[in-house]
């Protein structure tokens, strides 16, 4: 790449919305903080948006509190099944889903590092003239990460003490009996209807974790990671696979920039398409928290499929917006939403030696609390 007068190096990330326990606060934040600061070292150092993408979604997937990753919930029969996407302002993307195991020893420790591997094979031609996937799933993603050297653990090292304490009560609560082998072999489960509350003491934190990414030349990609809802079924793809849903990036000609990265009820965001249609108000209001909030209240909370559910729908929403003036970007619109009790974010520009932290709190749930703040660039010092 050419020689940059100007240093957009920026990293935003969440580690999802739904309810932080005030004791658990500070673990929260301290995993956004370690991801942006670990995103940073790479942008400071020449690496792209995807990479800085890739490493702060890595550091929160690694993080026990998050819900993806290690510590992921649990499947109904024990297994951790990941979701992650990533995503390029030039519209290029890869994605995995329902990640899984057909051995005990073959399930992916970082799935935002599978989908990044995805991401980068599509860019190869293939013989026959084959279009490259850019999303795989199920056992089809475990094959490509061990063609692509991806590394591979056994389930039980992705299960973190909390999530299997979860598991247990979650089955005792649902009614079914399982064999002590549930973490390393499927099987048969009997379930009945009943209730799957949590105490107020603890996290309820509503699936995916997310980073968006500037990198110093003002490339943007953003990415999406998660172990998806507690008890799924097996083969369950949720939003943060899912291109348009999870994430999204939209690049226009003139230079603006908009992406967006979301967390919440997976099946009502997988139906109203909620990361795109977030992108496609902000790229053409000039009141971004307003376009934010009628993108959370009519595109999501009040489409039809989510207002007829049967379940609740909730919602959270980071994105960021850039636009040229002469030639250059001069500042960041960093953006957020949510319509559950809390969400934990944080940001960094390339100046700044800590990262902001967020824990907004919201006290009228389910209406959206907004927040964000416009994050100018700098020169690069002589």
């Amino acid at each position: 790449m050419p020689p940059v007068e100007d240093d957009y190096s920026t990293v935003f990330v969440h580690a999802g919305a739904g309810y932080h326990s005030k004791p658990n606060e500070p673990v929260h934040l301290k995993a956004c903080r370690d991801a942006c600061k670990a995103a940073m070292v790479l942008l400071r150092n020449g690496g792209s948006a995807a990479d800085a993408v890739e490493m702060a979604v890595r550091v929160l997937e690694d993080a026990e509190i998050t819900n993806s990753g290690y510590g992921s919930n649990l499947s109904l029969d024990g297994t951790v099944e990941c979701d992650a996407v990533i995503m390029e302002g030039n519209g290029l993307s890869g994605a995995v889903g329902a990640v899984s195991r057909k051995t005990p020893s073959s399930n992916i420790k970082n799935p935002i590092s599978l989908a990044r591997a995805v991401l980068e094979n599509s860019r190869k031609p293939m013989s026959l003239k084959r279009v490259p996937p850019i999303l795989l799933v199920g056992e089809g993603a475990t094959i490509f990460a061990k063609e692509q050297s991806v590394p591979l653990v056994d389930n039980d090292k992705l299960v973190s003490p909390a999530a299997r304490t979860r598991w247990e009560r979650w089955r005792t609560e649902l009614g079914y009996t399982k064999p002590q082998s549930a973490f390393n072999t499927p099987s048969e489960i009997k379930i009945q209807d009943g209730p799957m509350e949590e105490e107020l003491e603890e996290d309820i934190v509503t699936d995916t974790v997310g980073a968006i990414c500037i990198d110093r030349w003002g490339r943007v990609a953003a990415g999406s990671s998660s172990g998806g809802i507690g008890m799924k079924h097996r083969g369950r793809v949720g939003p943060a696979a899912l291109v348009g849903v999870g994430t999204w990036v939209r690049t226009e000609e003139d230079g603006l920039v908009v992406g967006a990265t979301t967390s919440g009820t997976g099946e009502h965001m997988n139906n109203t398409l909620i990361a795109s249609k977030c992108v496609d108000r902000i790229i053409t209001s000039e009141d971004d928290l307003g376009a934010l909030k009628d993108s959370i209240e009519i595109d999501f909370l009040g489409a039809p499929v989510v207002r007829s559910a049967t379940t609740a729908g909730a919602l959270g929403v980071l994105s960021i917006k850039m636009e040229k003036t002469g030639g250059k970007y001069r500042r960041v619109h960093f953006i957020y939403g949510h319509t559950t009790d809390s969400m934990a974010l944080a940001s960094m520009v390339t100046w700044q030696d800590e990262p902001d932290l967020i824990m907004s709190r919201n006290k009228r749930t389910p209406k959206v609390a907004l927040g964000g703040k416009v994050i100018p660039f700098r020169p690069l010092r002589k």
